[in-house]
């Protein structure tokens, strides 16, 4: 007697694309697609005789997927955050200011800056005026600033700056070397979100310190998560069966909208998912007797 069972291991690629259109795009590597189908069923008691059903109708009220991505290109990104997405150039900044912390971050624009230079950014010193400690100030010439060490009045001449570390006077100030303006590589560190300036930096007060900062930020892409509309979208798998020597198998759905993700793992120990759950909705285009409105399923046979 010929069997009828057959066991089902699926796998294959997944293709998204818009229903009105286009490119049919490869998702990558997906862990979980399914379907599932709710029913409905409306029942009318046997009020005769007391116990019972007299009448039962039941009907498909709503078919739902969930689809697993573990590749987060920019594409599935922007699906599964319903985001806009824009490229971006690698564009050039000069000087931009910043106020600097011990121990904190200085966010820049973009993403991975490369060319970074850093400098203290101080007031030019100014005669006669007086000073709190703790203010810096820059000569009108030279490349080193000075911190306010002891409060007081600047003369109405610029003094002669000492460059070696040690203190100015200056009318009843007096002014300690800090060193260049310019940090060096091993005065900040570079991240992809701009500069960490470590806790133990000599150069940059608690309190904040101006600096200035040119680069060039990284070409790349830039998502705006949660503003995009809710697309319609054409869901094809060409999947085989390893159970049965991978017959193929084929499921097309023709009108699919995706809700957001409800998480994104920005730091886990294992591989990110995308888990996106899919309204399947009535195409209105599929018409006849026995015609779905709503997927259809080739399956190669197994004979």
């Amino acid at each position: 007697m010929a069997s009828n069972q057959v066991g089902y291991i699926g796998s294959g690629p997944l293709f998204i694309g818009k229903r009105s259109g286009g490119k049919m795009r490869y998702v990558g590597q997906v862990p979980e697609f399914k379907l599932d189908v709710t029913e409905e069923t409306k029942e009318l008691k046997d009020y005769v005789r007391g116990f019972g059903l007299a009448e039962s109708i039941s009907f498909i009220s709503k078919v739902e997927a969930s689809i697993t991505f573990a590749s987060a290109d920019i594409n599935n990104l922007v699906l599964a955050l319903r985001g806009v997405e824009d490229a971006t150039s690698a564009i050039p900044v000069t000087s931009e200011a910043h106020t600097a912390y011990p121990g904190g971050l200085v966010e820049l624009q973009g993403v991975s800056p490369k060319s970074v230079s850093v400098s203290v950014a101080p007031a030019t010193w100014a005669a006669t005026t007086a000073y709190t400690v703790g203010q810096i100030v820059k000569p009108t010439t030279g490349t080193h600033f000075y911190k306010c060490k002891v409060a007081g009045t600047s003369g109405a001449s610029a003094p002669t700056w000492k460059t070696d570390g040690t203190d100015t006077t200056d009318g009843t100030v007096t002014w300690t070397d800090m060193g260049t303006m310019a940090l060096t590589v091993s005065e900040y560190e570079i991240n992809s979100a701009g500069l960490f300036i470590p806790a133990t930096s000599a150069k940059i007060d608690e309190a904040g310190t101006p600096v200035e900062v040119s680069y060039t930020t990284s070409a790349g892409y830039n998502i705006q998560a949660l503003v995009g509309a809710g697309e319609e979208y054409r869901v094809v798998f060409a999947g085989k069966n390893f159970a049965r020597n991978g017959k193929g198998l084929k499921v097309v759905m023709y009108r699919v909208t995706f809700s957001p993700t409800k998480e994104l793992g920005l730091i886990s120990d294992e591989f990110a998912k995308l888990t996106l759950t899919a309204k399947v909705l009535s195409d209105d285009t599929k018409t006849g007797t026995d015609i779905s409105a709503f997927c259809q399923i080739d399956m190669e046979s197994v004979g």
